[in-house]
């Protein structure tokens, strides 16, 4: 014969393991996967000017690194530049789907870095549905007897 009592220890017991189930179903519940880091591309990039007399000059240099994530979405970049004969210290642009439309360059722009004088480095991730490239642009400037603002880009595609 039951008792009372045992029927509703059972009945606690079983909504007791019901609850922990639920629980633990939502403890490891799958996260969603993270897309994993491909391989790292380096490059340089010198930035010149040549004066009109023929004489040229070094503005700024960067060494760098990007890495492209195999979901497509994602970069990551390490930068060093040193400012060299420019006038202002280092300026980088880093933008994705840049190409030539016709005649003219178009890039869409993410960040546009300004470093203090000397050498620095700087690292930085981004993201963007569906971009095709990502290009870094180096700027440096001189007084030709005018103030002129030359540039030097890189641009690696996107192998996702």
């Amino acid at each position: 014969m039951k008792t009372k009592t045992a029927q509703k220890g059972r009945r606690t017991a079983g909504l007791a393991a019901a609850a922990a189930a639920a629980l633990g179903g939502l403890l490891v519940a799958p996260t969603p996967a993270h897309a994993a880091w491909g391989t790292t591309y380096t490059f340089s990039v010198q930035d010149t000017y040549q004066y009109p007399t023929g004489t040229t000059v070094q503005l700024g240099h960067v060494d760098g690194w990007v890495q492209f994530d195999d979901g497509g979405n994602s970069f990551r970049y390490s930068l060093t530049a040193c400012q060299q004969s420019s006038y202002t210290p280092p300026k980088i642009q880093v933008a994705v789907n840049a190409g030539y439309v016709g005649s003219t360059w178009q890039e869409t722009d993410l960040e546009y870095l300004s470093l203090p004088s000397g050498c620095n480095t700087v690292t930085g991730q981004d993201t963007y549905a569906n971009y095709w490239n990502v290009a870094f642009v180096l700027y440096g400037d001189t007084f030709t007897p005018a103030h002129t603002t030359v540039s030097k880009r890189w641009v690696a595609a996107n192998p996702y």
